[in-house]
C-alpha cells in the first residue's frame, strides 16, 4: 500500500444489510456497533487488511475507493465464502508471469525456467535447475515490471548449459514429478566442487545419470521404508549410491 498506493477496490455492503440477514457489526478495533447506527456504516467484505493499512498510513479515507458485490443476489456469507473459495494466493513460481508479459528477446534459460513452471515446479527448484548455488527471488522476477528486462541471473548460462544436459539424460530414468522435486537437483549442486573442472563434473555426472538401470533409477525415487529415517533422506542416500 505504501509503494503502490491502492491498487483494487475495498469490497463493501451497507450495514443495515447485514442487520438484516442476522449479522452484527463491529468496528475495526472489534467494538461492536448498536443496530440502530447500522445504517452509518459500510460492511467490508473483502479488503480488511488493505484497509487497516490504509488507515495506519494516515490516508485519506475519503479517497478510499469501495465497491458493492456485482451479484447482488447473493447473501453475505455466499459472497464471503466464494470471495475466499476463487481467490488463490500466488505461488512463488507464479511470479514467472512478470518477465513473461514484458520479455522481448528470447533467453534460452527464461525458457527452460517456464518449461519448469509449466511443469509445476516451485521457484525454489527452478532457481537449482537453472542456477545452481545462486538463487532466483521472487521479488527479483517482480522487479522487471519496473526494468522492463530480465533479472541480470538470467545472462549467466554456465549453469544452465551443464544442467540441461543433466534434465535431458535424467528425463530418461525419472518420472516428471520426481524432477520437479529439488532432489536430483540439489544432490548434483551439492556434489560440485568449485575447485575441479566443470566440464569434467558436467559430463561425468550426465554419464552417471545415462548409466542408471531402471531398477536403480526407481530405487531413488521410490526407496524402501526404513524406520526412523524421513524419505528425503532415503533417497538422498539412494542418489549418493548411484551417482555419489
Amino acid at each position: 500500500m505504501k509503494a503502490y498506493g491502492q491498487l483494487t477496490p475495498i469490497t463493501v455492503t451497507d450495514g443495515e444489510r447485514v442487520i438484516q440477514m442476522g449479522g452484527r457489526l463491529v468496528d475495526l478495533k472489534g467494538n461492536e456497533i448498536p443496530d440502530g447506527d447500522a445504517g452509518k456504516y459500510y460492511a467490508v467484505l473483502d479488503g480488511q487488511h488493505r484497509l487497516v493499512a490504509y488507515q495506519n498510513l494516515g490516508l485519506d479515507l475519503n479517497d478510499l475507493v469501495i465497491c458493492e458485490p456485482l451479484n447482488a443476489e447473493l447473501s453475505i456469507t455466499e459472497i464471503i465464502a466464494q470471495m475466499n473459495i476463487c481467490t488463490t494466493v500466488w505461488k512463488k513460481s507464479d511470479y514467472m508471469a512478470a518477465p513473461a508479459m514484458m520479455l522481448k528477446e528470447a533467453n534460452e534459460v527464461f525458457d527452460f525456467a517456464m518449461f519448469l513452471h509449466g511443469k509445476a515446479c516451485p521457484l525454489s527448484t527452478i532457481s537449482l535447475w537453472c542456477f545452481g548455488k545462486k538463487s532466483l527471488q521472487a521479488k527479483d522476477l517482480v522487479e522487471c515490471l519496473n526494468t522492463k528486462k530480465l533479472p541480470e541471473i538470467f545472462e549467466d548460462k554456465a549453469w544452465f548449459r551443464s544442467s540441461i544436459r543433466w534434465f535431458k539424460a535424467a528425463q530418461g530414468k525419472f518420472k516428471d514429478k520426481f524432477l520437479m522435486n529439488r532432489y536430483l537437483i540439489d544432490f548434483i549442486t551439492k556434489q560440485q566442487n568449485p575447485d575441479e573442472d566443470f566440464e569434467q563434473f558436467t559430463t561425468e555426472m550426465e554419464r552417471k545419470i545415462n548409466a542408471l538401470t531402471r531398477d536403480q533409477a526407481d530405487q531413488i525415487m521410490n526407496p524402501h521404508k526404513t524406520e526412523g529415517m524421513a524419505r528425503e533422506q532415503l533417497i538422498m542416500d539412494m542418489l549418493t549410491q548411484y551417482l555419489g
